[in-house]
């Protein structure tokens, strides 16, 4: 029997799948390799992302961490070092793995400086003189940790590659709220004042001109109300808690005797003020501002200078406090700032699209700011004075806030 016309599969056709069959194994196994190390890297990436994010938040709480046991004088002119920071850095980042491997980070990507998300929003200016924010890059290249290794893409002679994250900026931030009891003062400040337009001195009463407001807290603005709740506050206040007075009290050096006694001790008062403590405030809340002057706050009685703390003469109506001065000589003696001769409070800062309007509505808070309350004036002034500390503040254990005010806080938000 003839075959003819090759009807029978010859050695040529046989040697065509064997070709295809190897291009496609050959094609199978590359898909492979980029399935498997290519997703292992994007894995990676995501490692060295979250080292880096955590070592940022370490850098800049030690920033925050250094500031908390300084001056406010002190603290926008401190210089830091590169190296402090990087250990603070390089303490978290260690903590942290990468494709199984302990991370490391090179000093040159560490910037410390200052975070701008207006004029320079993706990198942070570079300086070690009152910095408050850090600039991470995580890394596992040949400068840092090694590349990563590959498993099938080794077949195209690729037995490692680099590896980088994004930059991770954490940034010292204003306090996003105040706790209960802590605003004690019926007054805040426009957001104009921050952060070009801060003035070292205002003059707090008439406010009419001075980017500043009255404030009843969350009530409506009442002068009865106002005078009510002033004494309230210093009537509320019945444990000795601020910090930095505390080995006074202790040991004797200054008795202070707490809100009931303290207005009993000095004011022949018929009706005790009902105690209250301010709630706790969050920016986004609204206070209700009201400008010019509420000079029902000066009227009644006030204690002379000639005094330790507690007790003192009582200059005209020992029956009614001032509220204003009373506040002022109440917790200028418990704000544990050093200098029992003014008082350093925490006011609230609210939202002023206008420049310097007179506020007489409800406002959005916007953030706080720290201030020194110098010597309130009985009428005729029915005054006071207040300098705004314009310099970098840092409140212990707080942070999350905006950029209002000057008050930052020791926990970083990561930023970036």
């Amino acid at each position: 029997m003839n075959i003819r016309n090759g009807s029978l599969p010859g050695k040529g056709q046989r040697g065509s799948v064997i070709v295809i069959f190897a291009v496609c194994l050959f094609l199978l196994i590359g898909l492979a390799a980029l399935a498997v190390d290519i997703g292992y890297l994007y894995t990676t990436r995501s490692e060295l992302q979250n080292v880096a994010d955590a070592a940022a938040l370490g850098g800049a709480r030690y920033l925050g961490s250094v500031y908390a046991n300084l001056a406010p004088s002190q603290m926008g002119s401190h210089v830091f070092t590169q190296a402090e920071v990087d250990a603070a850095v390089e303490a978290v980042a260690k903590q942290n793995k990468a494709a199984n491997k302990s991370i490391s980070i090179n000093s040159a990507d560490v910037i410390i400086g200052y975070w701008r998300v207006d004029t320079n929003p993706d990198d942070v200016i570079e300086t070690l003189v009152g910095p408050d924010a850090v600039r991470v890059i995580a890394r596992r290249d040949s400068s840092a940790n090694g590349p990563v290794s590959t498993f099938l893409a080794r077949i195209f002679n690729i037995d490692a590659m680099n590896v980088v994250s994004e930059k991770a900026i954490a940034a010292l931030t204003g306090p996003s709220y105040v706790n209960e009891g802590e605003l004690k003062t019926p007054f805040g400040l426009s957001e104009n004042q921050f952060p070009n337009d801060c003035t070292p001195v205002i003059n707090f009463s008439p406010t009419t001109s001075s980017c500043a407001g009255w404030h009843n807290f969350f009530d409506p603005i009442n002068a009865s109300n106002m005078e009510k709740k002033l004494l309230g506050l210093i009537e509320g206040d019945t444990v000795c808690e601020h910090c930095n007075d505390c080995e006074r009290c202790n040991n004797g050096a200054l008795t202070l005797t707490n809100g009931p006694t303290w207005l009993e001790a000095n004011f022949n008062i018929s009706k005790t003020p009902t105690p209250e403590e301010t709630p706790t405030t969050s920016a986004g809340d609204e206070f209700n501002f009201q400008g010019g002057t509420i000079s029902s706050l000066f009227l009644g009685g006030y204690l002379g200078n000639d005094y330790n703390g507690d007790t003192g003469t009582v200059f005209d109506n020992d029956k009614q406090p001032a509220p204003m001065i009373a506040l002022f000589d109440y917790f200028r003696y418990r704000d544990g700032d050093g200098d029992d001769s003014v008082w350093t409070a925490t006011i609230p800062v609210y939202k002023d699209e206008d420049s310097c309007i007179n506020p007489n509505t409800a406002l959005e808070i916007v953030g706080f700011a720290k201030i020194v309350v110098f010597s309130p004036d009985p009428p005729p002034l029915s005054s006071l004075q207040v300098h705004v500390d314009c310099n970098l503040i840092i409140i212990e254990g707080r942070g999350g806030g905006g950029a209002y005010g000057n008050l930052k806080g020791t926990i970083p938000n990561l930023v970036k």
